[in-house]
């Protein structure tokens, strides 16, 4: 967008005119109709519309983009508000994330399904058979755990010992891959400047 379409657009809805491309209408409305949101809400929301319209996602609905923003903006006051209180806790974050880039695998989506209904954040008319099963099962093993009643497994204990300890040896690997790739990374980087600095010499 050319900075004087811009401006056309600012002076448009500052006089109360609909802009005349609805997208950008609703992007304003998302904006500045809500006097009470926070600069860094207000931040947000105008970074991840500068992202969004950038990478030209043009395809999707404005009103989902607005709930994207709405969404991105509530969870981040929420961490800083949580680590503001509460510290920060390496844990419950390495969680979250494990969660987000997992959940469409089966055990992470019905478990997220299992706390959204049990703190009564979601219904549960949908629930199919298998999460009935499941959530049954799931409730059953932590009213145990909350009432001091849970008895060990040492068959169970040793299969969550073996599959614990593989994925932990799994993600150092993985880890140490990445780490070795940036090493090469800063080395080509320094070799470059190198090249370059001698070129200029010359």
């Amino acid at each position: 967008m050319s900075r004087p379409t811009f401006d056309t657009y600012i002076a448009a809805y500052e006089s109360g005119l609909k802009i005349t491309k609805g997208r950008y209408q609703k992007i304003f409305d998302s904006l500045f109709s809500d006097y009470y949101i926070s600069s860094d809400v207000f931040k947000e929301r105008l970074e991840l519309y500068h992202e969004l319209l950038k990478s030209e996602k043009k395809n999707e609905p404005i009103e989902y983009l607005s709930k994207r923003a709405d969404r991105t903006s509530m969870l981040m006051n929420e961490i800083r508000d949580n680590i503001r209180y509460n510290g920060l806790d390496n844990d419950l974050y390495k969680f979250i994330n494990l969660v987000i880039t997992n959940y469409s695998e089966d055990i992470f989506y019905n478990l997220v399904q299992f706390f959204l209904i049990l703190y009564g954040k979601k219904d549960m008319s949908h629930v199919t058979d298998f999460q009935t099963a499941y959530f049954s099962e799931l409730y059953c093993a932590l009213s145990e755990i909350d009432h001091n009643e849970i008895t060990f497994n040492l068959k169970d204990w040793e299969k969550y010992k073996k599959i614990s300890r593989d994925a932990y040896l799994r993600e150092q690997l993985r880890y140490m891959e990445i780490e070795k790739e940036n090493i090469m990374q800063k080395q080509e980087e320094i070799r470059r400047q190198i090249y370059e600095n001698t070129i200029t010499w010359i």
